[in-house]
């Protein structure tokens, strides 16, 4: 079972997420922050294998919380779902060694995908 801790500031949308990301990933639990300290004080407590996270959020901007997610775990995997994939936007994550990141709104299939790709998960019939 992988563990996969998802940030949005939108009560709606992560209800959403957790909901959607269930039926299409079957073998994973889905964790959610609708902030940077509650996401960090579940990552501190629970092994995650994946986070992915809104650069909209409150207290601390994403891109700040991903830079302290990869300083204090590094081997953590982090995926971004965003409104805005303008260059310098796109440019900033892979400096702070994101990989991947999809484009807002989006379809949950291809989040799933998104996640399987960076999990190395096998495809599941949804």
């Amino acid at each position: 079972m992988k563990n996969i801790l998802v940030l949005d500031d939108n009560k709606h949308i992560l209800e959403a997420l957790s909901a959607n990301l269930c039926r299409y990933l079957k073998n994973c639990n889905i964790m959610t922050a609708s902030d940077g300290i509650n996401g960090t004080a579940i990552l501190s407590s629970t092994a995650v294998d994946l986070v992915l996270t809104d650069l909209d959020i409150p207290v601390e901007d994403g891109f700040q919380f991903i830079e302290r997610t990869r300083k204090a775990y590094p081997g953590i995997p982090v995926c971004v779902m965003t409104g805005n994939c303008a260059p310098q936007f796109r440019e900033r994550l892979r400096a702070l060694g994101v990989q991947r990141h999809i484009q807002k709104p989006f379809h949950f299939d291809a989040l799933a995908d998104v996640i399987r790709e960076e999990l190395k998960l096998e495809t599941e019939n949804a």
